[in-house]
């Protein structure tokens, strides 16, 4: 089992995320901390192997503990989960080797993406001394590498489509209706469609007519 650490200060963000934390049967809480400080005298010690840390905490805000955690030779994986949303805070989140950021509203299809992507780079590395480059691209690129590559996912016509969706986000679309405005086939666009679901920046829900088979339609996650 792996174990999470999770340190947030909103108690009732902190109990939702260890229920989320607890139901996935490979991962599992360790402890929480509602402050900076206990969070980090209990990790320097060794403990835990994924944190999951927000960034403003009372005491020692997030970026302080992951940056001492660093420069003590810490290596523990960390996720940020957290409502700062800026430039600043992201790129140095990203510089002291945060593994995923999320941006609070968040949602747990988006979570549970960063959760296979820790497994993915711990599968990558296991037991080994130096990688190939096949294996350096696994880490660095991600899903970035499996997008193209494996599902035939093209960053333009993504780009297009998310802004489709984005002129009413709270309007449910239906494949077609997306199809007409990119341009494009509906067999196309349901590919594009069911990938942003499975990462999580769409939610998919299926609608049942009184004549007809069901039909899916999509909305952006808010």
């Amino acid at each position: 089992m792996i174990k999470v650490i999770i340190v947030e200060d909103d108690p009732m963000v902190k109990m939702i995320t260890e229920k989320f934390v607890s139901s996935t049967g490979e991962f599992k809480v360790e402890a929480s901390f509602g402050d900076g400080e206990a969070a980090y005298e209990y990790i320097s010690k060794g403990k835990g192997d994924l944190l999951i840390l927000d960034m403003y905490l009372p005491g020692m805000d997030g970026l302080t503990l992951l940056k001492n955690l660093r420069e003590n030779e810490i290596w523990i994986e960390t996720i940020f989960v957290t409502a700062a949303s800026n430039l600043e805070d992201i790129e140095k989140a990203s510089q002291l080797g945060a593994l995923d950021y999320l941006i609070k509203p968040f949602n747990f299809a988006r979570l549970r993406s960063s959760f296979k992507k820790y497994l993915d780079k711990k599968e990558t590395t296991y037991g080994k001394e130096s990688l190939t480059q096949e294996d350096v691209d696994k880490i660095f690129l991600g899903d970035k590498k499996n997008v193209v590559t494996c599902k035939g996912i093209h960053e333009s016509t993504l780009k297009k489509i998310i802004s489709i969706l984005e002129e009413d986000r709270s309007k449910e679309w239906s494949t077609k209706e997306v199809a007409e405005k990119v341009d494009s086939s509906v067999v196309t666009v349901k590919k594009y469609l069911d990938y942003l679901t499975e990462t999580g920046k769409v939610e998919s829900t299926l609608h049942y007519k009184s004549v007809g088979r069901p039909q899916y339609k999509y909305k952006l996650n808010i």
